[in-house]
């Protein structure tokens, strides 16, 4: 099973996406500060309009869902050449590349066709058992640290990772492709998933916390 860890491509650089302008910036701002998440996005009168993707994220910046694109092709497809070149080839021609990563919205749906995979966005966790179950994945997105004080298990912003199957205890294994040896022995995280070399354990519980104020958290893809 091929493992893909963003950190080692920062040479791999988000091309260029579509001018958006300081409304954007306005509306994006209203919605985080009106979140539960902490927001780092600073507003300025004077921004001018920019381009998403001109250097401003590269894939060990932003690439998480990328990585998950391509691991999951290998899981599914066997001795599958997708790479994360053809990832980023591909959020570009759908429309899913942004600023600081992937929106998996447009990208799922192009993703699922290019490889010819079934896919589903759903919040469902029955349902991300039942394709797991039958040879599916899941790429999952999380986010991260709250204003509540609560500190993100998997991020401390937002993050997609790859399930590829439950365990018979229960537990999902997940490959996180911004995995370090250091991550899960952080305050707040220490304790609460099992790490085995590349591959991580999490309870639905655990899941859930960090899932939970999405409405489509899991992507699921699976072959024809």
């Amino acid at each position: 099973m091929k493992y893909v860890n963003q950190l080692e491509h920062p040479h791999l650089m988000y091309k260029a996406g579509k001018p958006l302008d300081y409304d954007f910036y306005l509306r994006y701002k209203r919605a985080a500060d009106a979140s539960k998440f902490l927001a780092n996005l600073e507003v300025k009168p004077d921004m001018k309009p920019v381009t998403l993707g001109t250097g401003v994220s590269n894939v060990a910046v932003g690439g998480c869902g990328l990585c998950c694109a391509v691991m999951a092709a290998d899981r599914l497809t066997p001795n599958s050449s997708f790479a994360l070149e053809d990832a980023l080839d591909l959020a570009y021609a759908s429309g899913g590349n942004a600023a600081a990563g992937t929106d998996y919205g447009p990208f799922a749906p192009a993703f699922a066709e290019k490889m010819n995979y079934d896919w589903k966005g759903t919040a469902s966790f029955d349902e991300v058992d039942e394709w797991l179950a039958t040879g599916g994945v899941c790429v999952v997105e999380v986010a991260g640290d709250r204003k509540d004080g609560h500190i993100g298990v998997f991020t401390h912003g937002w993050h997609f990772m790859l399930i590829l199957y439950r365990r018979a205890d229960g537990k999902y294994a997940i490959l996180d492709p911004s995995q370090t040896p250091t991550k899960y022995e952080e305050e707040g995280r220490k304790g609460l998933v099992e790490v085995e070399g590349n591959m991580i354990y999490a309870s639905r519980e655990v899941l859930w916390e960090e899932v939970k104020d999405f409405d489509v958290p899991f992507y699921l893809f699976r072959r024809k």
